[in-house]
């Protein structure tokens, strides 16, 4: 049985589990290298969890997909997004993102973004199919600036504000 949900403390060991999986198993395609998040201390996993939405994809209990994002004046970024070999191609990608998109629906947010790196076809499609927009933007990968990664902006619906409404 598939579920998603977002981790909270009590969820340490699965977070760093699966977060340094994910940069073991592709680890062009993010910002950070596993040795660098390895070395960091509890305390650094937890501020974490507590400062950024943090979503795992659980598989019959197995976690099997992971998404990250945090609020940016007006929008989100979405800044990782990884779903395991063993379960690539069931649709986790989708849920993962609605949950993340839920979450900037919620916060108030007008967009979520996110950068893809060029040659990332999987995920540029995922993102396309899902309603992002490939903007143009191109700048170097952080870790290889001989890749190029391009951001990719997804328009949230407008909800007007209503009596009664906190915001």
């Amino acid at each position: 049985m598939l579920l998603v949900r977002r981790l909270a403390a009590g969820d340490l060991d699965v977070f760093r589990g699966i977060r340094l999986r994910a940069l073991t198993d592709t680890p062009e395609n993010y910002g950070s290298i596993a040795a660098a998040e390895r070395a960091q201390s509890d305390e650094e996993w937890l501020a974490r969890l507590a400062e950024d939405a943090w979503f795992a994809a659980f598989d019959d209990g197995r976690p099997v997909g992971l998404v990250a994002g945090r609020a940016r004046d007006d929008g989100w970024i979405l800044y990782s997004m990884w779903v395991a070999p063993e379960a690539r191609g069931r649709g986790l990608g989708t849920k993962l993102m609605g949950e993340l998109r839920s979450a900037a629906e919620a916060d108030g947010a007008r967009e979520v973004w996110l950068h893809v790196a060029e040659d990332n076809d999987r995920a540029r499609r995922l993102y396309l199919r899902l309603g992002f927009v490939a903007t143009g933007e191109l700048e170097p990968m952080p870790n290889d600036v001989t890749r190029r990664r391009e951001r990719f902006c997804y328009v949230l619906p407008y909800l007007p504000i209503t009596a009664g409404s906190s915001k």
